[in-house]
Formats: structure tokens, C-alpha cells, sequence
């Protein structure tokens, strides 16, 4: 269980922790304030322009983060009457502030190493990899993930298809999550990401030097 790496490896128990929920907080967050960019201010009236996990995540999601190490958070929006650009970057504005986040951290990350400061790389890692792993995660075209509300904002006749089935095809997309390697996979990808965000700021570096 996760939460025995609060007394195991505590630094990646409590970094895990700050990160994950800093950055789904963020996410919803750019879900809300797109929403609102848009004429759709369901997210603002419901108080969901914050960083306030107890709003954006929620204490059942919080306990099963400090538990298992996974959590979701959730923006109400107005569907009835988004055209579909608006609902395609309404639902792309989440994820593309996890990558944004984690192109961030990979500079704070080089930032540290260039200074030595390798309790701060160490710490900062974590950061960029919760971003890479969420960005990845959140842009697979299955029902109730972002990706999936993209393309059927683009494919509206899907709408049809979630509505009946969304929560079957997620259930057993989560089961794949725990029996197969592809929680493994979108964890390598998200990593990679991350890694090549690092390798791109210390060239960027080298050649500013």
C-alpha cells in the first residue's frame, strides 16, 4: 500500500503527495478558468477558481491519495451550449497545464543541478514526473479522461456512445490499469517526457553559456 512509504521512503511518500496535488489543482484550475474564457462560468459560480484541493480534488480523493497514491479531481462545466472548439480546449486546457508544469519543473530540476543542489533535484524530479505521468494519463481517449472529450467534441456522435457505456469501458480500463504493464507504460511515458524536457533545457544551457 502506498501509504507504507510514509515510513519506508518518506521524502518520495511526501513529495508524491505536494506534487500530485498541487498539480491536479492546477489542471482544474486551467479546466475552469478555459471554461470561464469561454462564456462558460459553471466552474467560477461553483467555486472552482482556486488551488483549494478540499474544492478541485475533495477529501475522499485526498484519502485515497494518502492511501494508494492516486487521486482525481473534477470541474463542472456547461455542455448544452459549448460549440465544439470550446469544449475540445476546454477539455485540453487540463492536461496541457500538466505539460506546461512539467516543462517547468525540468528547468527548476536542471536550475538545481547546475547549483549542486541535489536534495532539490532529487525533489524537484518528483514534480516533473507527476506532470509528465498526469499529462499522459489524462490524454487517452477513454470516457470520463480529457482526451476522450476532445475527440468527442470533435466526433459528437460519441457523446451517444458514453453516455451508455462510459462507465463499463472506464471500469474495465482501470482493471487493465492493475492486471496489465500499462500502468507501467504510461508511467515509462511519462518519465520520458520528462526526461526529454531536461536533456532540451541543458542544451539550451550549453549554448546560452
Amino acid at each position: 500500500m502506498f501509504i507504507q512509504q510514509a515510513l519506508s521512503n518518506p521524502f518520495l511518500y511526501f513529495g508524491w503527495m505536494v506534487f500530485v496535488i498541487f498539480s491536479i489543482c492546477c489542471h482544474e484550475y486551467a479546466h475552469a478558468y478555459t471554461a470561464l474564457r469561454f462564456g462558460d462560468d459553471t466552474a467560477a459560480r461553483n467555486g472552482h477558481l482556486t488551488l483549494n484541493p478540499l474544492v478541485q480534488m475533495g477529501m475522499q480523493s485526498l484519502i485515497m491519495l494518502a492511501l494508494f497514491g492516486i487521486a482525481w479531481g473534477a470541474v463542472p462545466v456547461c455542455r448544452s451550449t459549448d460549440s465544439a472548439r470550446s469544449r475540445a480546449m476546454i477539455a485540453l486546457a487540463g492536461p496541457l497545464m500538466n505539460l506546461l508544469l512539467c516543462l517547468f519543473f525540468s528547468l527548476l530540476t536542471v536550475i538545481a543541478q547546475i547549483a549542486g543542489a541535489q536534495q532539490v533535484v532529487s525533489f524537484l524530479l518528483i514534480g516533473g514526473a507527476v506532470n509528465g505521468i498526469l499529462f499522459i494519463f489524462n490524454i487517452l481517449p477513454v470516457p470520463v479522461l480529457d482526451g476522450f472529450a476532445v475527440i468527442s467534441a470533435i466526433h459528437p456522435g460519441l457523446d451517444q456512445f458514453a453516455q451508455k457505456h462510459a462507465t463499463a469501458v472506464f471500469l474495465i480500463f482501470i482493471l487493465l490499469l492493475w492486471s496489465t504493464p500499462l500502468s507501467s507504460f504510461i508511467f515509462g511515458f511519462g518519465y520520458a517526457l520528462e526526461s526529454v524536457f531536461i536533456k532540451l533545457w541543458h542544451e539550451l544551457a550549453v549554448l546560452i553559456v
